[in-house]
């Protein structure tokens, strides 16, 4: 039993914070989407990140354990801001695709496309994006009652929209592409899908 005098909250040294506040893990988390988004997975480096988060070096392992773990870590977190608050159900899917296609979230965008490139390449970014993978589609047929295929169609349907920036030549409005992604979430929620 816990004793309800004893001081509540996080036991040790508090977090080193930069001087409007931030933490530093939150610095390297901003820090290594930057450096992915500006050098990809493979042309990132620790030391670069920790000099964008303004720290040194050996301090990013104090809080990852090394740049795979950082960078998926940095993913996580990035989804985790636009999930939070839109599931479950298809108008929340619905949100979160639309959301991924919008001017501010192309850095997101270019981060899970290169990580799941690497994830080709790497097999420690394979195997930390399965992770997570396999944990939030537990999240997603729990909360959103998708389907394991449904889970599986749409990471396909997210990691093929990171790649919207790549295919601006055809000419295809914003609001176009919004209609057939519409019409595909629609399809998934239809009363006869299997």
């Amino acid at each position: 039993m816990s004793d309800p005098d004893a001081p509540s909250g996080r036991i040790g040294r508090p977090p080193k914070v930069d001087e409007h506040g931030t933490p530093t893990r939150e610095r390297l988390l901003r820090a290594a989407v930057d450096a992915c988004v500006e050098f990809g997975y493979d042309g990132a480096t620790l030391a670069d990140i920790a000099r964008r988060a303004d720290v040194s070096t050996p301090a990013v392992y104090s809080h990852f354990s090394g740049k795979a773990a950082l960078l998926v870590e940095a993913i996580k977190h990035e989804l985790q801001a636009i999930t939070m608050n839109r599931l479950p159900g298809e108008a929340g899917i619905r949100e979160i695709a639309r959301y991924w296609l919008q001017p501010d979230f192309a850095p997101t965008r270019v981060l899970v496309a290169e990580l799941h490139c690497a994830a080709i390449r790497q097999p420690e970014v394979a195997e930390l994006l399965g992770e997570w993978q396999r944990e939030n589609a537990v999240r997603l047929e729990q909360q959103a009652g998708l389907s394991p295929s449904q889970v599986k169609m749409y990471y396909l349907l997210l990691l093929g929209l990171s790649h919207a920036d790549e295919v601006n030549s055809l000419g295809v409005g914003e609001g176009d592409v919004e209609r057939q992604l519409d019409a595909l979430i629609d399809g998934w929620f239809s009363p006869d899908r299997a």
